[in-house]
């Protein structure tokens, strides 16, 4: 069964994560998405980007598959 693990993107790099996953052969793979671009925020906007989807992150480690 493994590790629960989730990748967390950006809106910009869902696609593209998607994509990835499926030649890995992990079609499965829990994505969390948050928002672009995430070089160059400073800290608190980080921080804010981290509070809204850091319930996804949780849900998407501890929900069924």
């Amino acid at each position: 069964m493994g590790v629960p693990t989730v990748v967390v993107t950006t809106e910009q790099f869902r696609r593209l994560t998607e994509q990835v996953a499926t030649s890995l052969s992990r079609p499965d793979l829990r994505i969390v998405e948050t928002r672009h671009p995430i070089g160059g925020v400073d800290p608190e906007t980080a921080r804010e980007w981290a509070d809204e989807v850091v319930e996804d992150v949780i849900a998407a480690l501890t929900e069924p598959r």
